[in-house]
């Protein structure tokens, strides 16, 4: 091979090998339509823009997550195939790129996000091992006018020996982000790891950057040791014999004292209703490829600690979630990481022997990680009508089953009017009249019910979202509260209400309607306001909690970062001591 092609190979091939290990295109696929693309690197695009794979300015809406700038651009005149094979000449606008990296990065985030009426282009290449599949699969989203790409591209692959990059080689890789101007950092107080605690950040923030930006900064309250994200690399922010703020305390003391901490990021295709509850708001690939990679991040991580610092992974005293301290006594009262990992089938039982069976070199298998199929699922009967509120591009997916997956049948509009007759036994799906389904999250329909739905659900175990109890105007009706507390959230005036008529949420409209709940934890924080933006009562600069014990509620607020928020009595004049009623039990 002449040494230019070699040297091209090689330096296209390490950054399509590290692109690999985050997009799950192949590289040897990469590498190749580099080569026919851009002529070995001499095509005019690859010289003067940086852009070895004509990827044009406008490219299916560009509604696809990018690292392009979105101006810089390279006009020049390319040709193109028709059906028959006959070719023309179109000037066309390029995308311009400030390295070769930025270029390869791009053109795998077009060809695993780019969608057509909603559905990935090219949907299956992620993740694909054979180059002859994955080809196939780019020509058939419609990627080239070549009538002969697929041959093309397979016929570089094996000229070149190209599979040899796409051999896998996970290795840990832990970046240096010391939070240098964090108060944590700055104590630096020295301890003696004895184990490690994983922790996931409780919003729908992908970018583990954003963390570590957040915690370098003086006025920061917390700081963990590390923080993973989904694309393979750990951000190191203390050193790990030094204290981190990462878990509060607890009865029996604080894990800091001794626990190494991790923070996993969260996908931002969820949403919080409410305490550590959670919605889906894609067609659920992207919330499980963030939650298993995270996860993987997390098990080599831990395994490399475990062995460094000489601890046993299967030992729940050394090895634990936030939860998990929490409920021994030595953490604040949060709920992850089993929020996030019950869904998927994953526990943290699993976790240790994941870590443990790493550190003998064995390789982790998902082939047990469950996630339900739900489309078989029972449906019910509901009778009403459902609204697309939904005003994105992409429109609405309307499905062939109740459940995410390869079944769509068509897209549906904001303003779009369908007649339901069913809802899926989870309670996620409208069935509609025509024996398609299509979602129930509040934030994309607007669901209203009929007469008869609310006469079939009077006397049934049902909570309904109603104006009131007698004679009150209902628009839905649910098995599952959440799903009733949310609908109610999105409708301004209206209240859940058990089988009984006892107002669910949000329990109490006006002051004076005292009622008492029992606070059974005791760092239940009292916040100036009813939400987890507002700052907490302060004695001494320290956070003011409630204790254990029964307490008079004067009035009720939603508010974020719980379903319902409650006064204290005893701040009732100034109204500035309010408590999550997600920790307390109405008496």
């Amino acid at each position: 091979m002449e040494k230019n092609k070699q040297e091209f190979i090689e330096m296209v091939g390490a950054w399509a090998k590290k692109d690999m290990e985050v997009s799950g295109v192949l590289a040897s696929i990469t590498i190749a339509q580099a080569i026919l693309e851009s002529g070995w690197g001499s095509s005019e695009l690859a010289l003067h823009a940086n852009n070895f794979f004509g990827m044009k300015t406008s490219l299916s809406g560009n509604t696809w997550e990018s690292v392009w700038d979105g101006e810089s651009k390279y006009t020049k005149p390319s040709p193109e195939q028709d059906s028959a094979g006959n070719e023309t000449m179109k000037v066309s606008d390029f995308r311009a790129y400030p390295t070769i990296e930025n270029s390869i990065r791009d053109h795998s985030l077009y060809l695993t996000g780019a969608k057509k009426a909603g559905v990935l282009r090219f949907q299956g290449l992620a993740g694909e091992k054979d180059y002859r599949k994955a080809a196939q699969i780019i020509r058939n989203g419609g990627y080239a006018t070549d009538i002969k790409y697929v041959q093309k591209v397979c016929n570089i692959v094996e000229e070149y020996g190209l599979t040899v990059f796409d051999k896998e080689e996970k290795a840990l890789k832990i970046m240096d982000r010391t939070a240098k101007r964090n108060p944590c950092y700055k104590a630096g107080t020295v301890i003696t790891p004895g184990g490690g605690m994983i922790h996931s950040v409780g919003c729908p923030q992908p970018d583990p950057e954003v963390f570590a930006s957040i915690w370098n900064s003086e006025g920061a309250k917390v700081c963990v040791h590390a923080v993973a994200g989904k694309d393979g690399n750990i951000l190191q922010l203390l050193p790990f014999n030094i204290k981190g703020w990462h878990c509060g305390s607890g009865k029996k003391g604080s894990g800091n004292n001794t626990l190494i901490s991790l923070e996993m990021t969260e996908p931002a295709t969820i949403k919080y209703t409410g305490g550590s509850n959670w919605i889906e708001l894609g067609d659920g690939s992207g919330t499980k490829a963030h939650v298993l990679s995270t996860y993987r991040q997390a098990v080599e991580f831990f395994a490399y600690i475990a062995k460094k610092y000489g601890f046993n992974p299967l030992d729940s005293n050394c090895l634990m979630s936030h939860h998990e301290g929490n409920q021994k006594g030595i953490a604040s009262n949060h709920g992850d990481v089993e929020h996030i990992w019950n869904k998927f089938g994953l526990s943290m039982d699993q976790f240790r022997r994941d870590v443990k069976k790493t550190m003998e070199g064995g390789k982790i298998e998902f082939g047990t990680v469950t996630e339900t199929n739900t489309g078989s699922q029972k449906v019910n009967p509901l009778a009403g009508t459902v609204a697309v509120s939904y005003a994105g591009d992409d429109g609405l997916n309307i499905r062939r089953e109740p459940g995410y997956g390869d079944n769509v049948e068509r897209i549906a509009r904001k303003g779009d009017f369908f007649t339901v007759v069913g809802i899926s036994a989870d309670e996620r799906w409208y069935k509609l009249s025509d024996g398609l389904f299509i979602t129930t999250i509040p934030d994309y329909v607007a669901f209203k019910a009929t007469e008869a739905q609310k006469v079939e659900t009077g006397d049934g175990k049902y909570f309904r979202v109603r104006t009131s109890w007698h004679g009150g105007e209902q628009i839905g009706a649910f098995k599952n509260k959440e799903n009733a507390v949310e609908l109610c959230r999105q409708n301004a005036g209206y209240k859940v209400f058990d089988d009984t008529g006892k107002e669910i949420y949000p329990c109490v409209e006006e002051a004076g309607a005292e009622f008492k709940v029992r606070v059974s934890i005791t760092d239940l924080r009292i916040r100036k306001g009813p939400g987890t933006t507002y700052d907490y009562q302060k004695k001494n600069g320290k956070a003011l909690h409630t204790g254990e014990g029964v307490f008079t509620i004067v009035k009720t607020s939603d508010g974020q970062g719980a379903r319902l928020w409650g006064l204290l009595k005893s701040y009732e004049k100034d109204e500035d001591g309010w408590i999550s009623m997600d920790y307390t039990e109405q008496i």
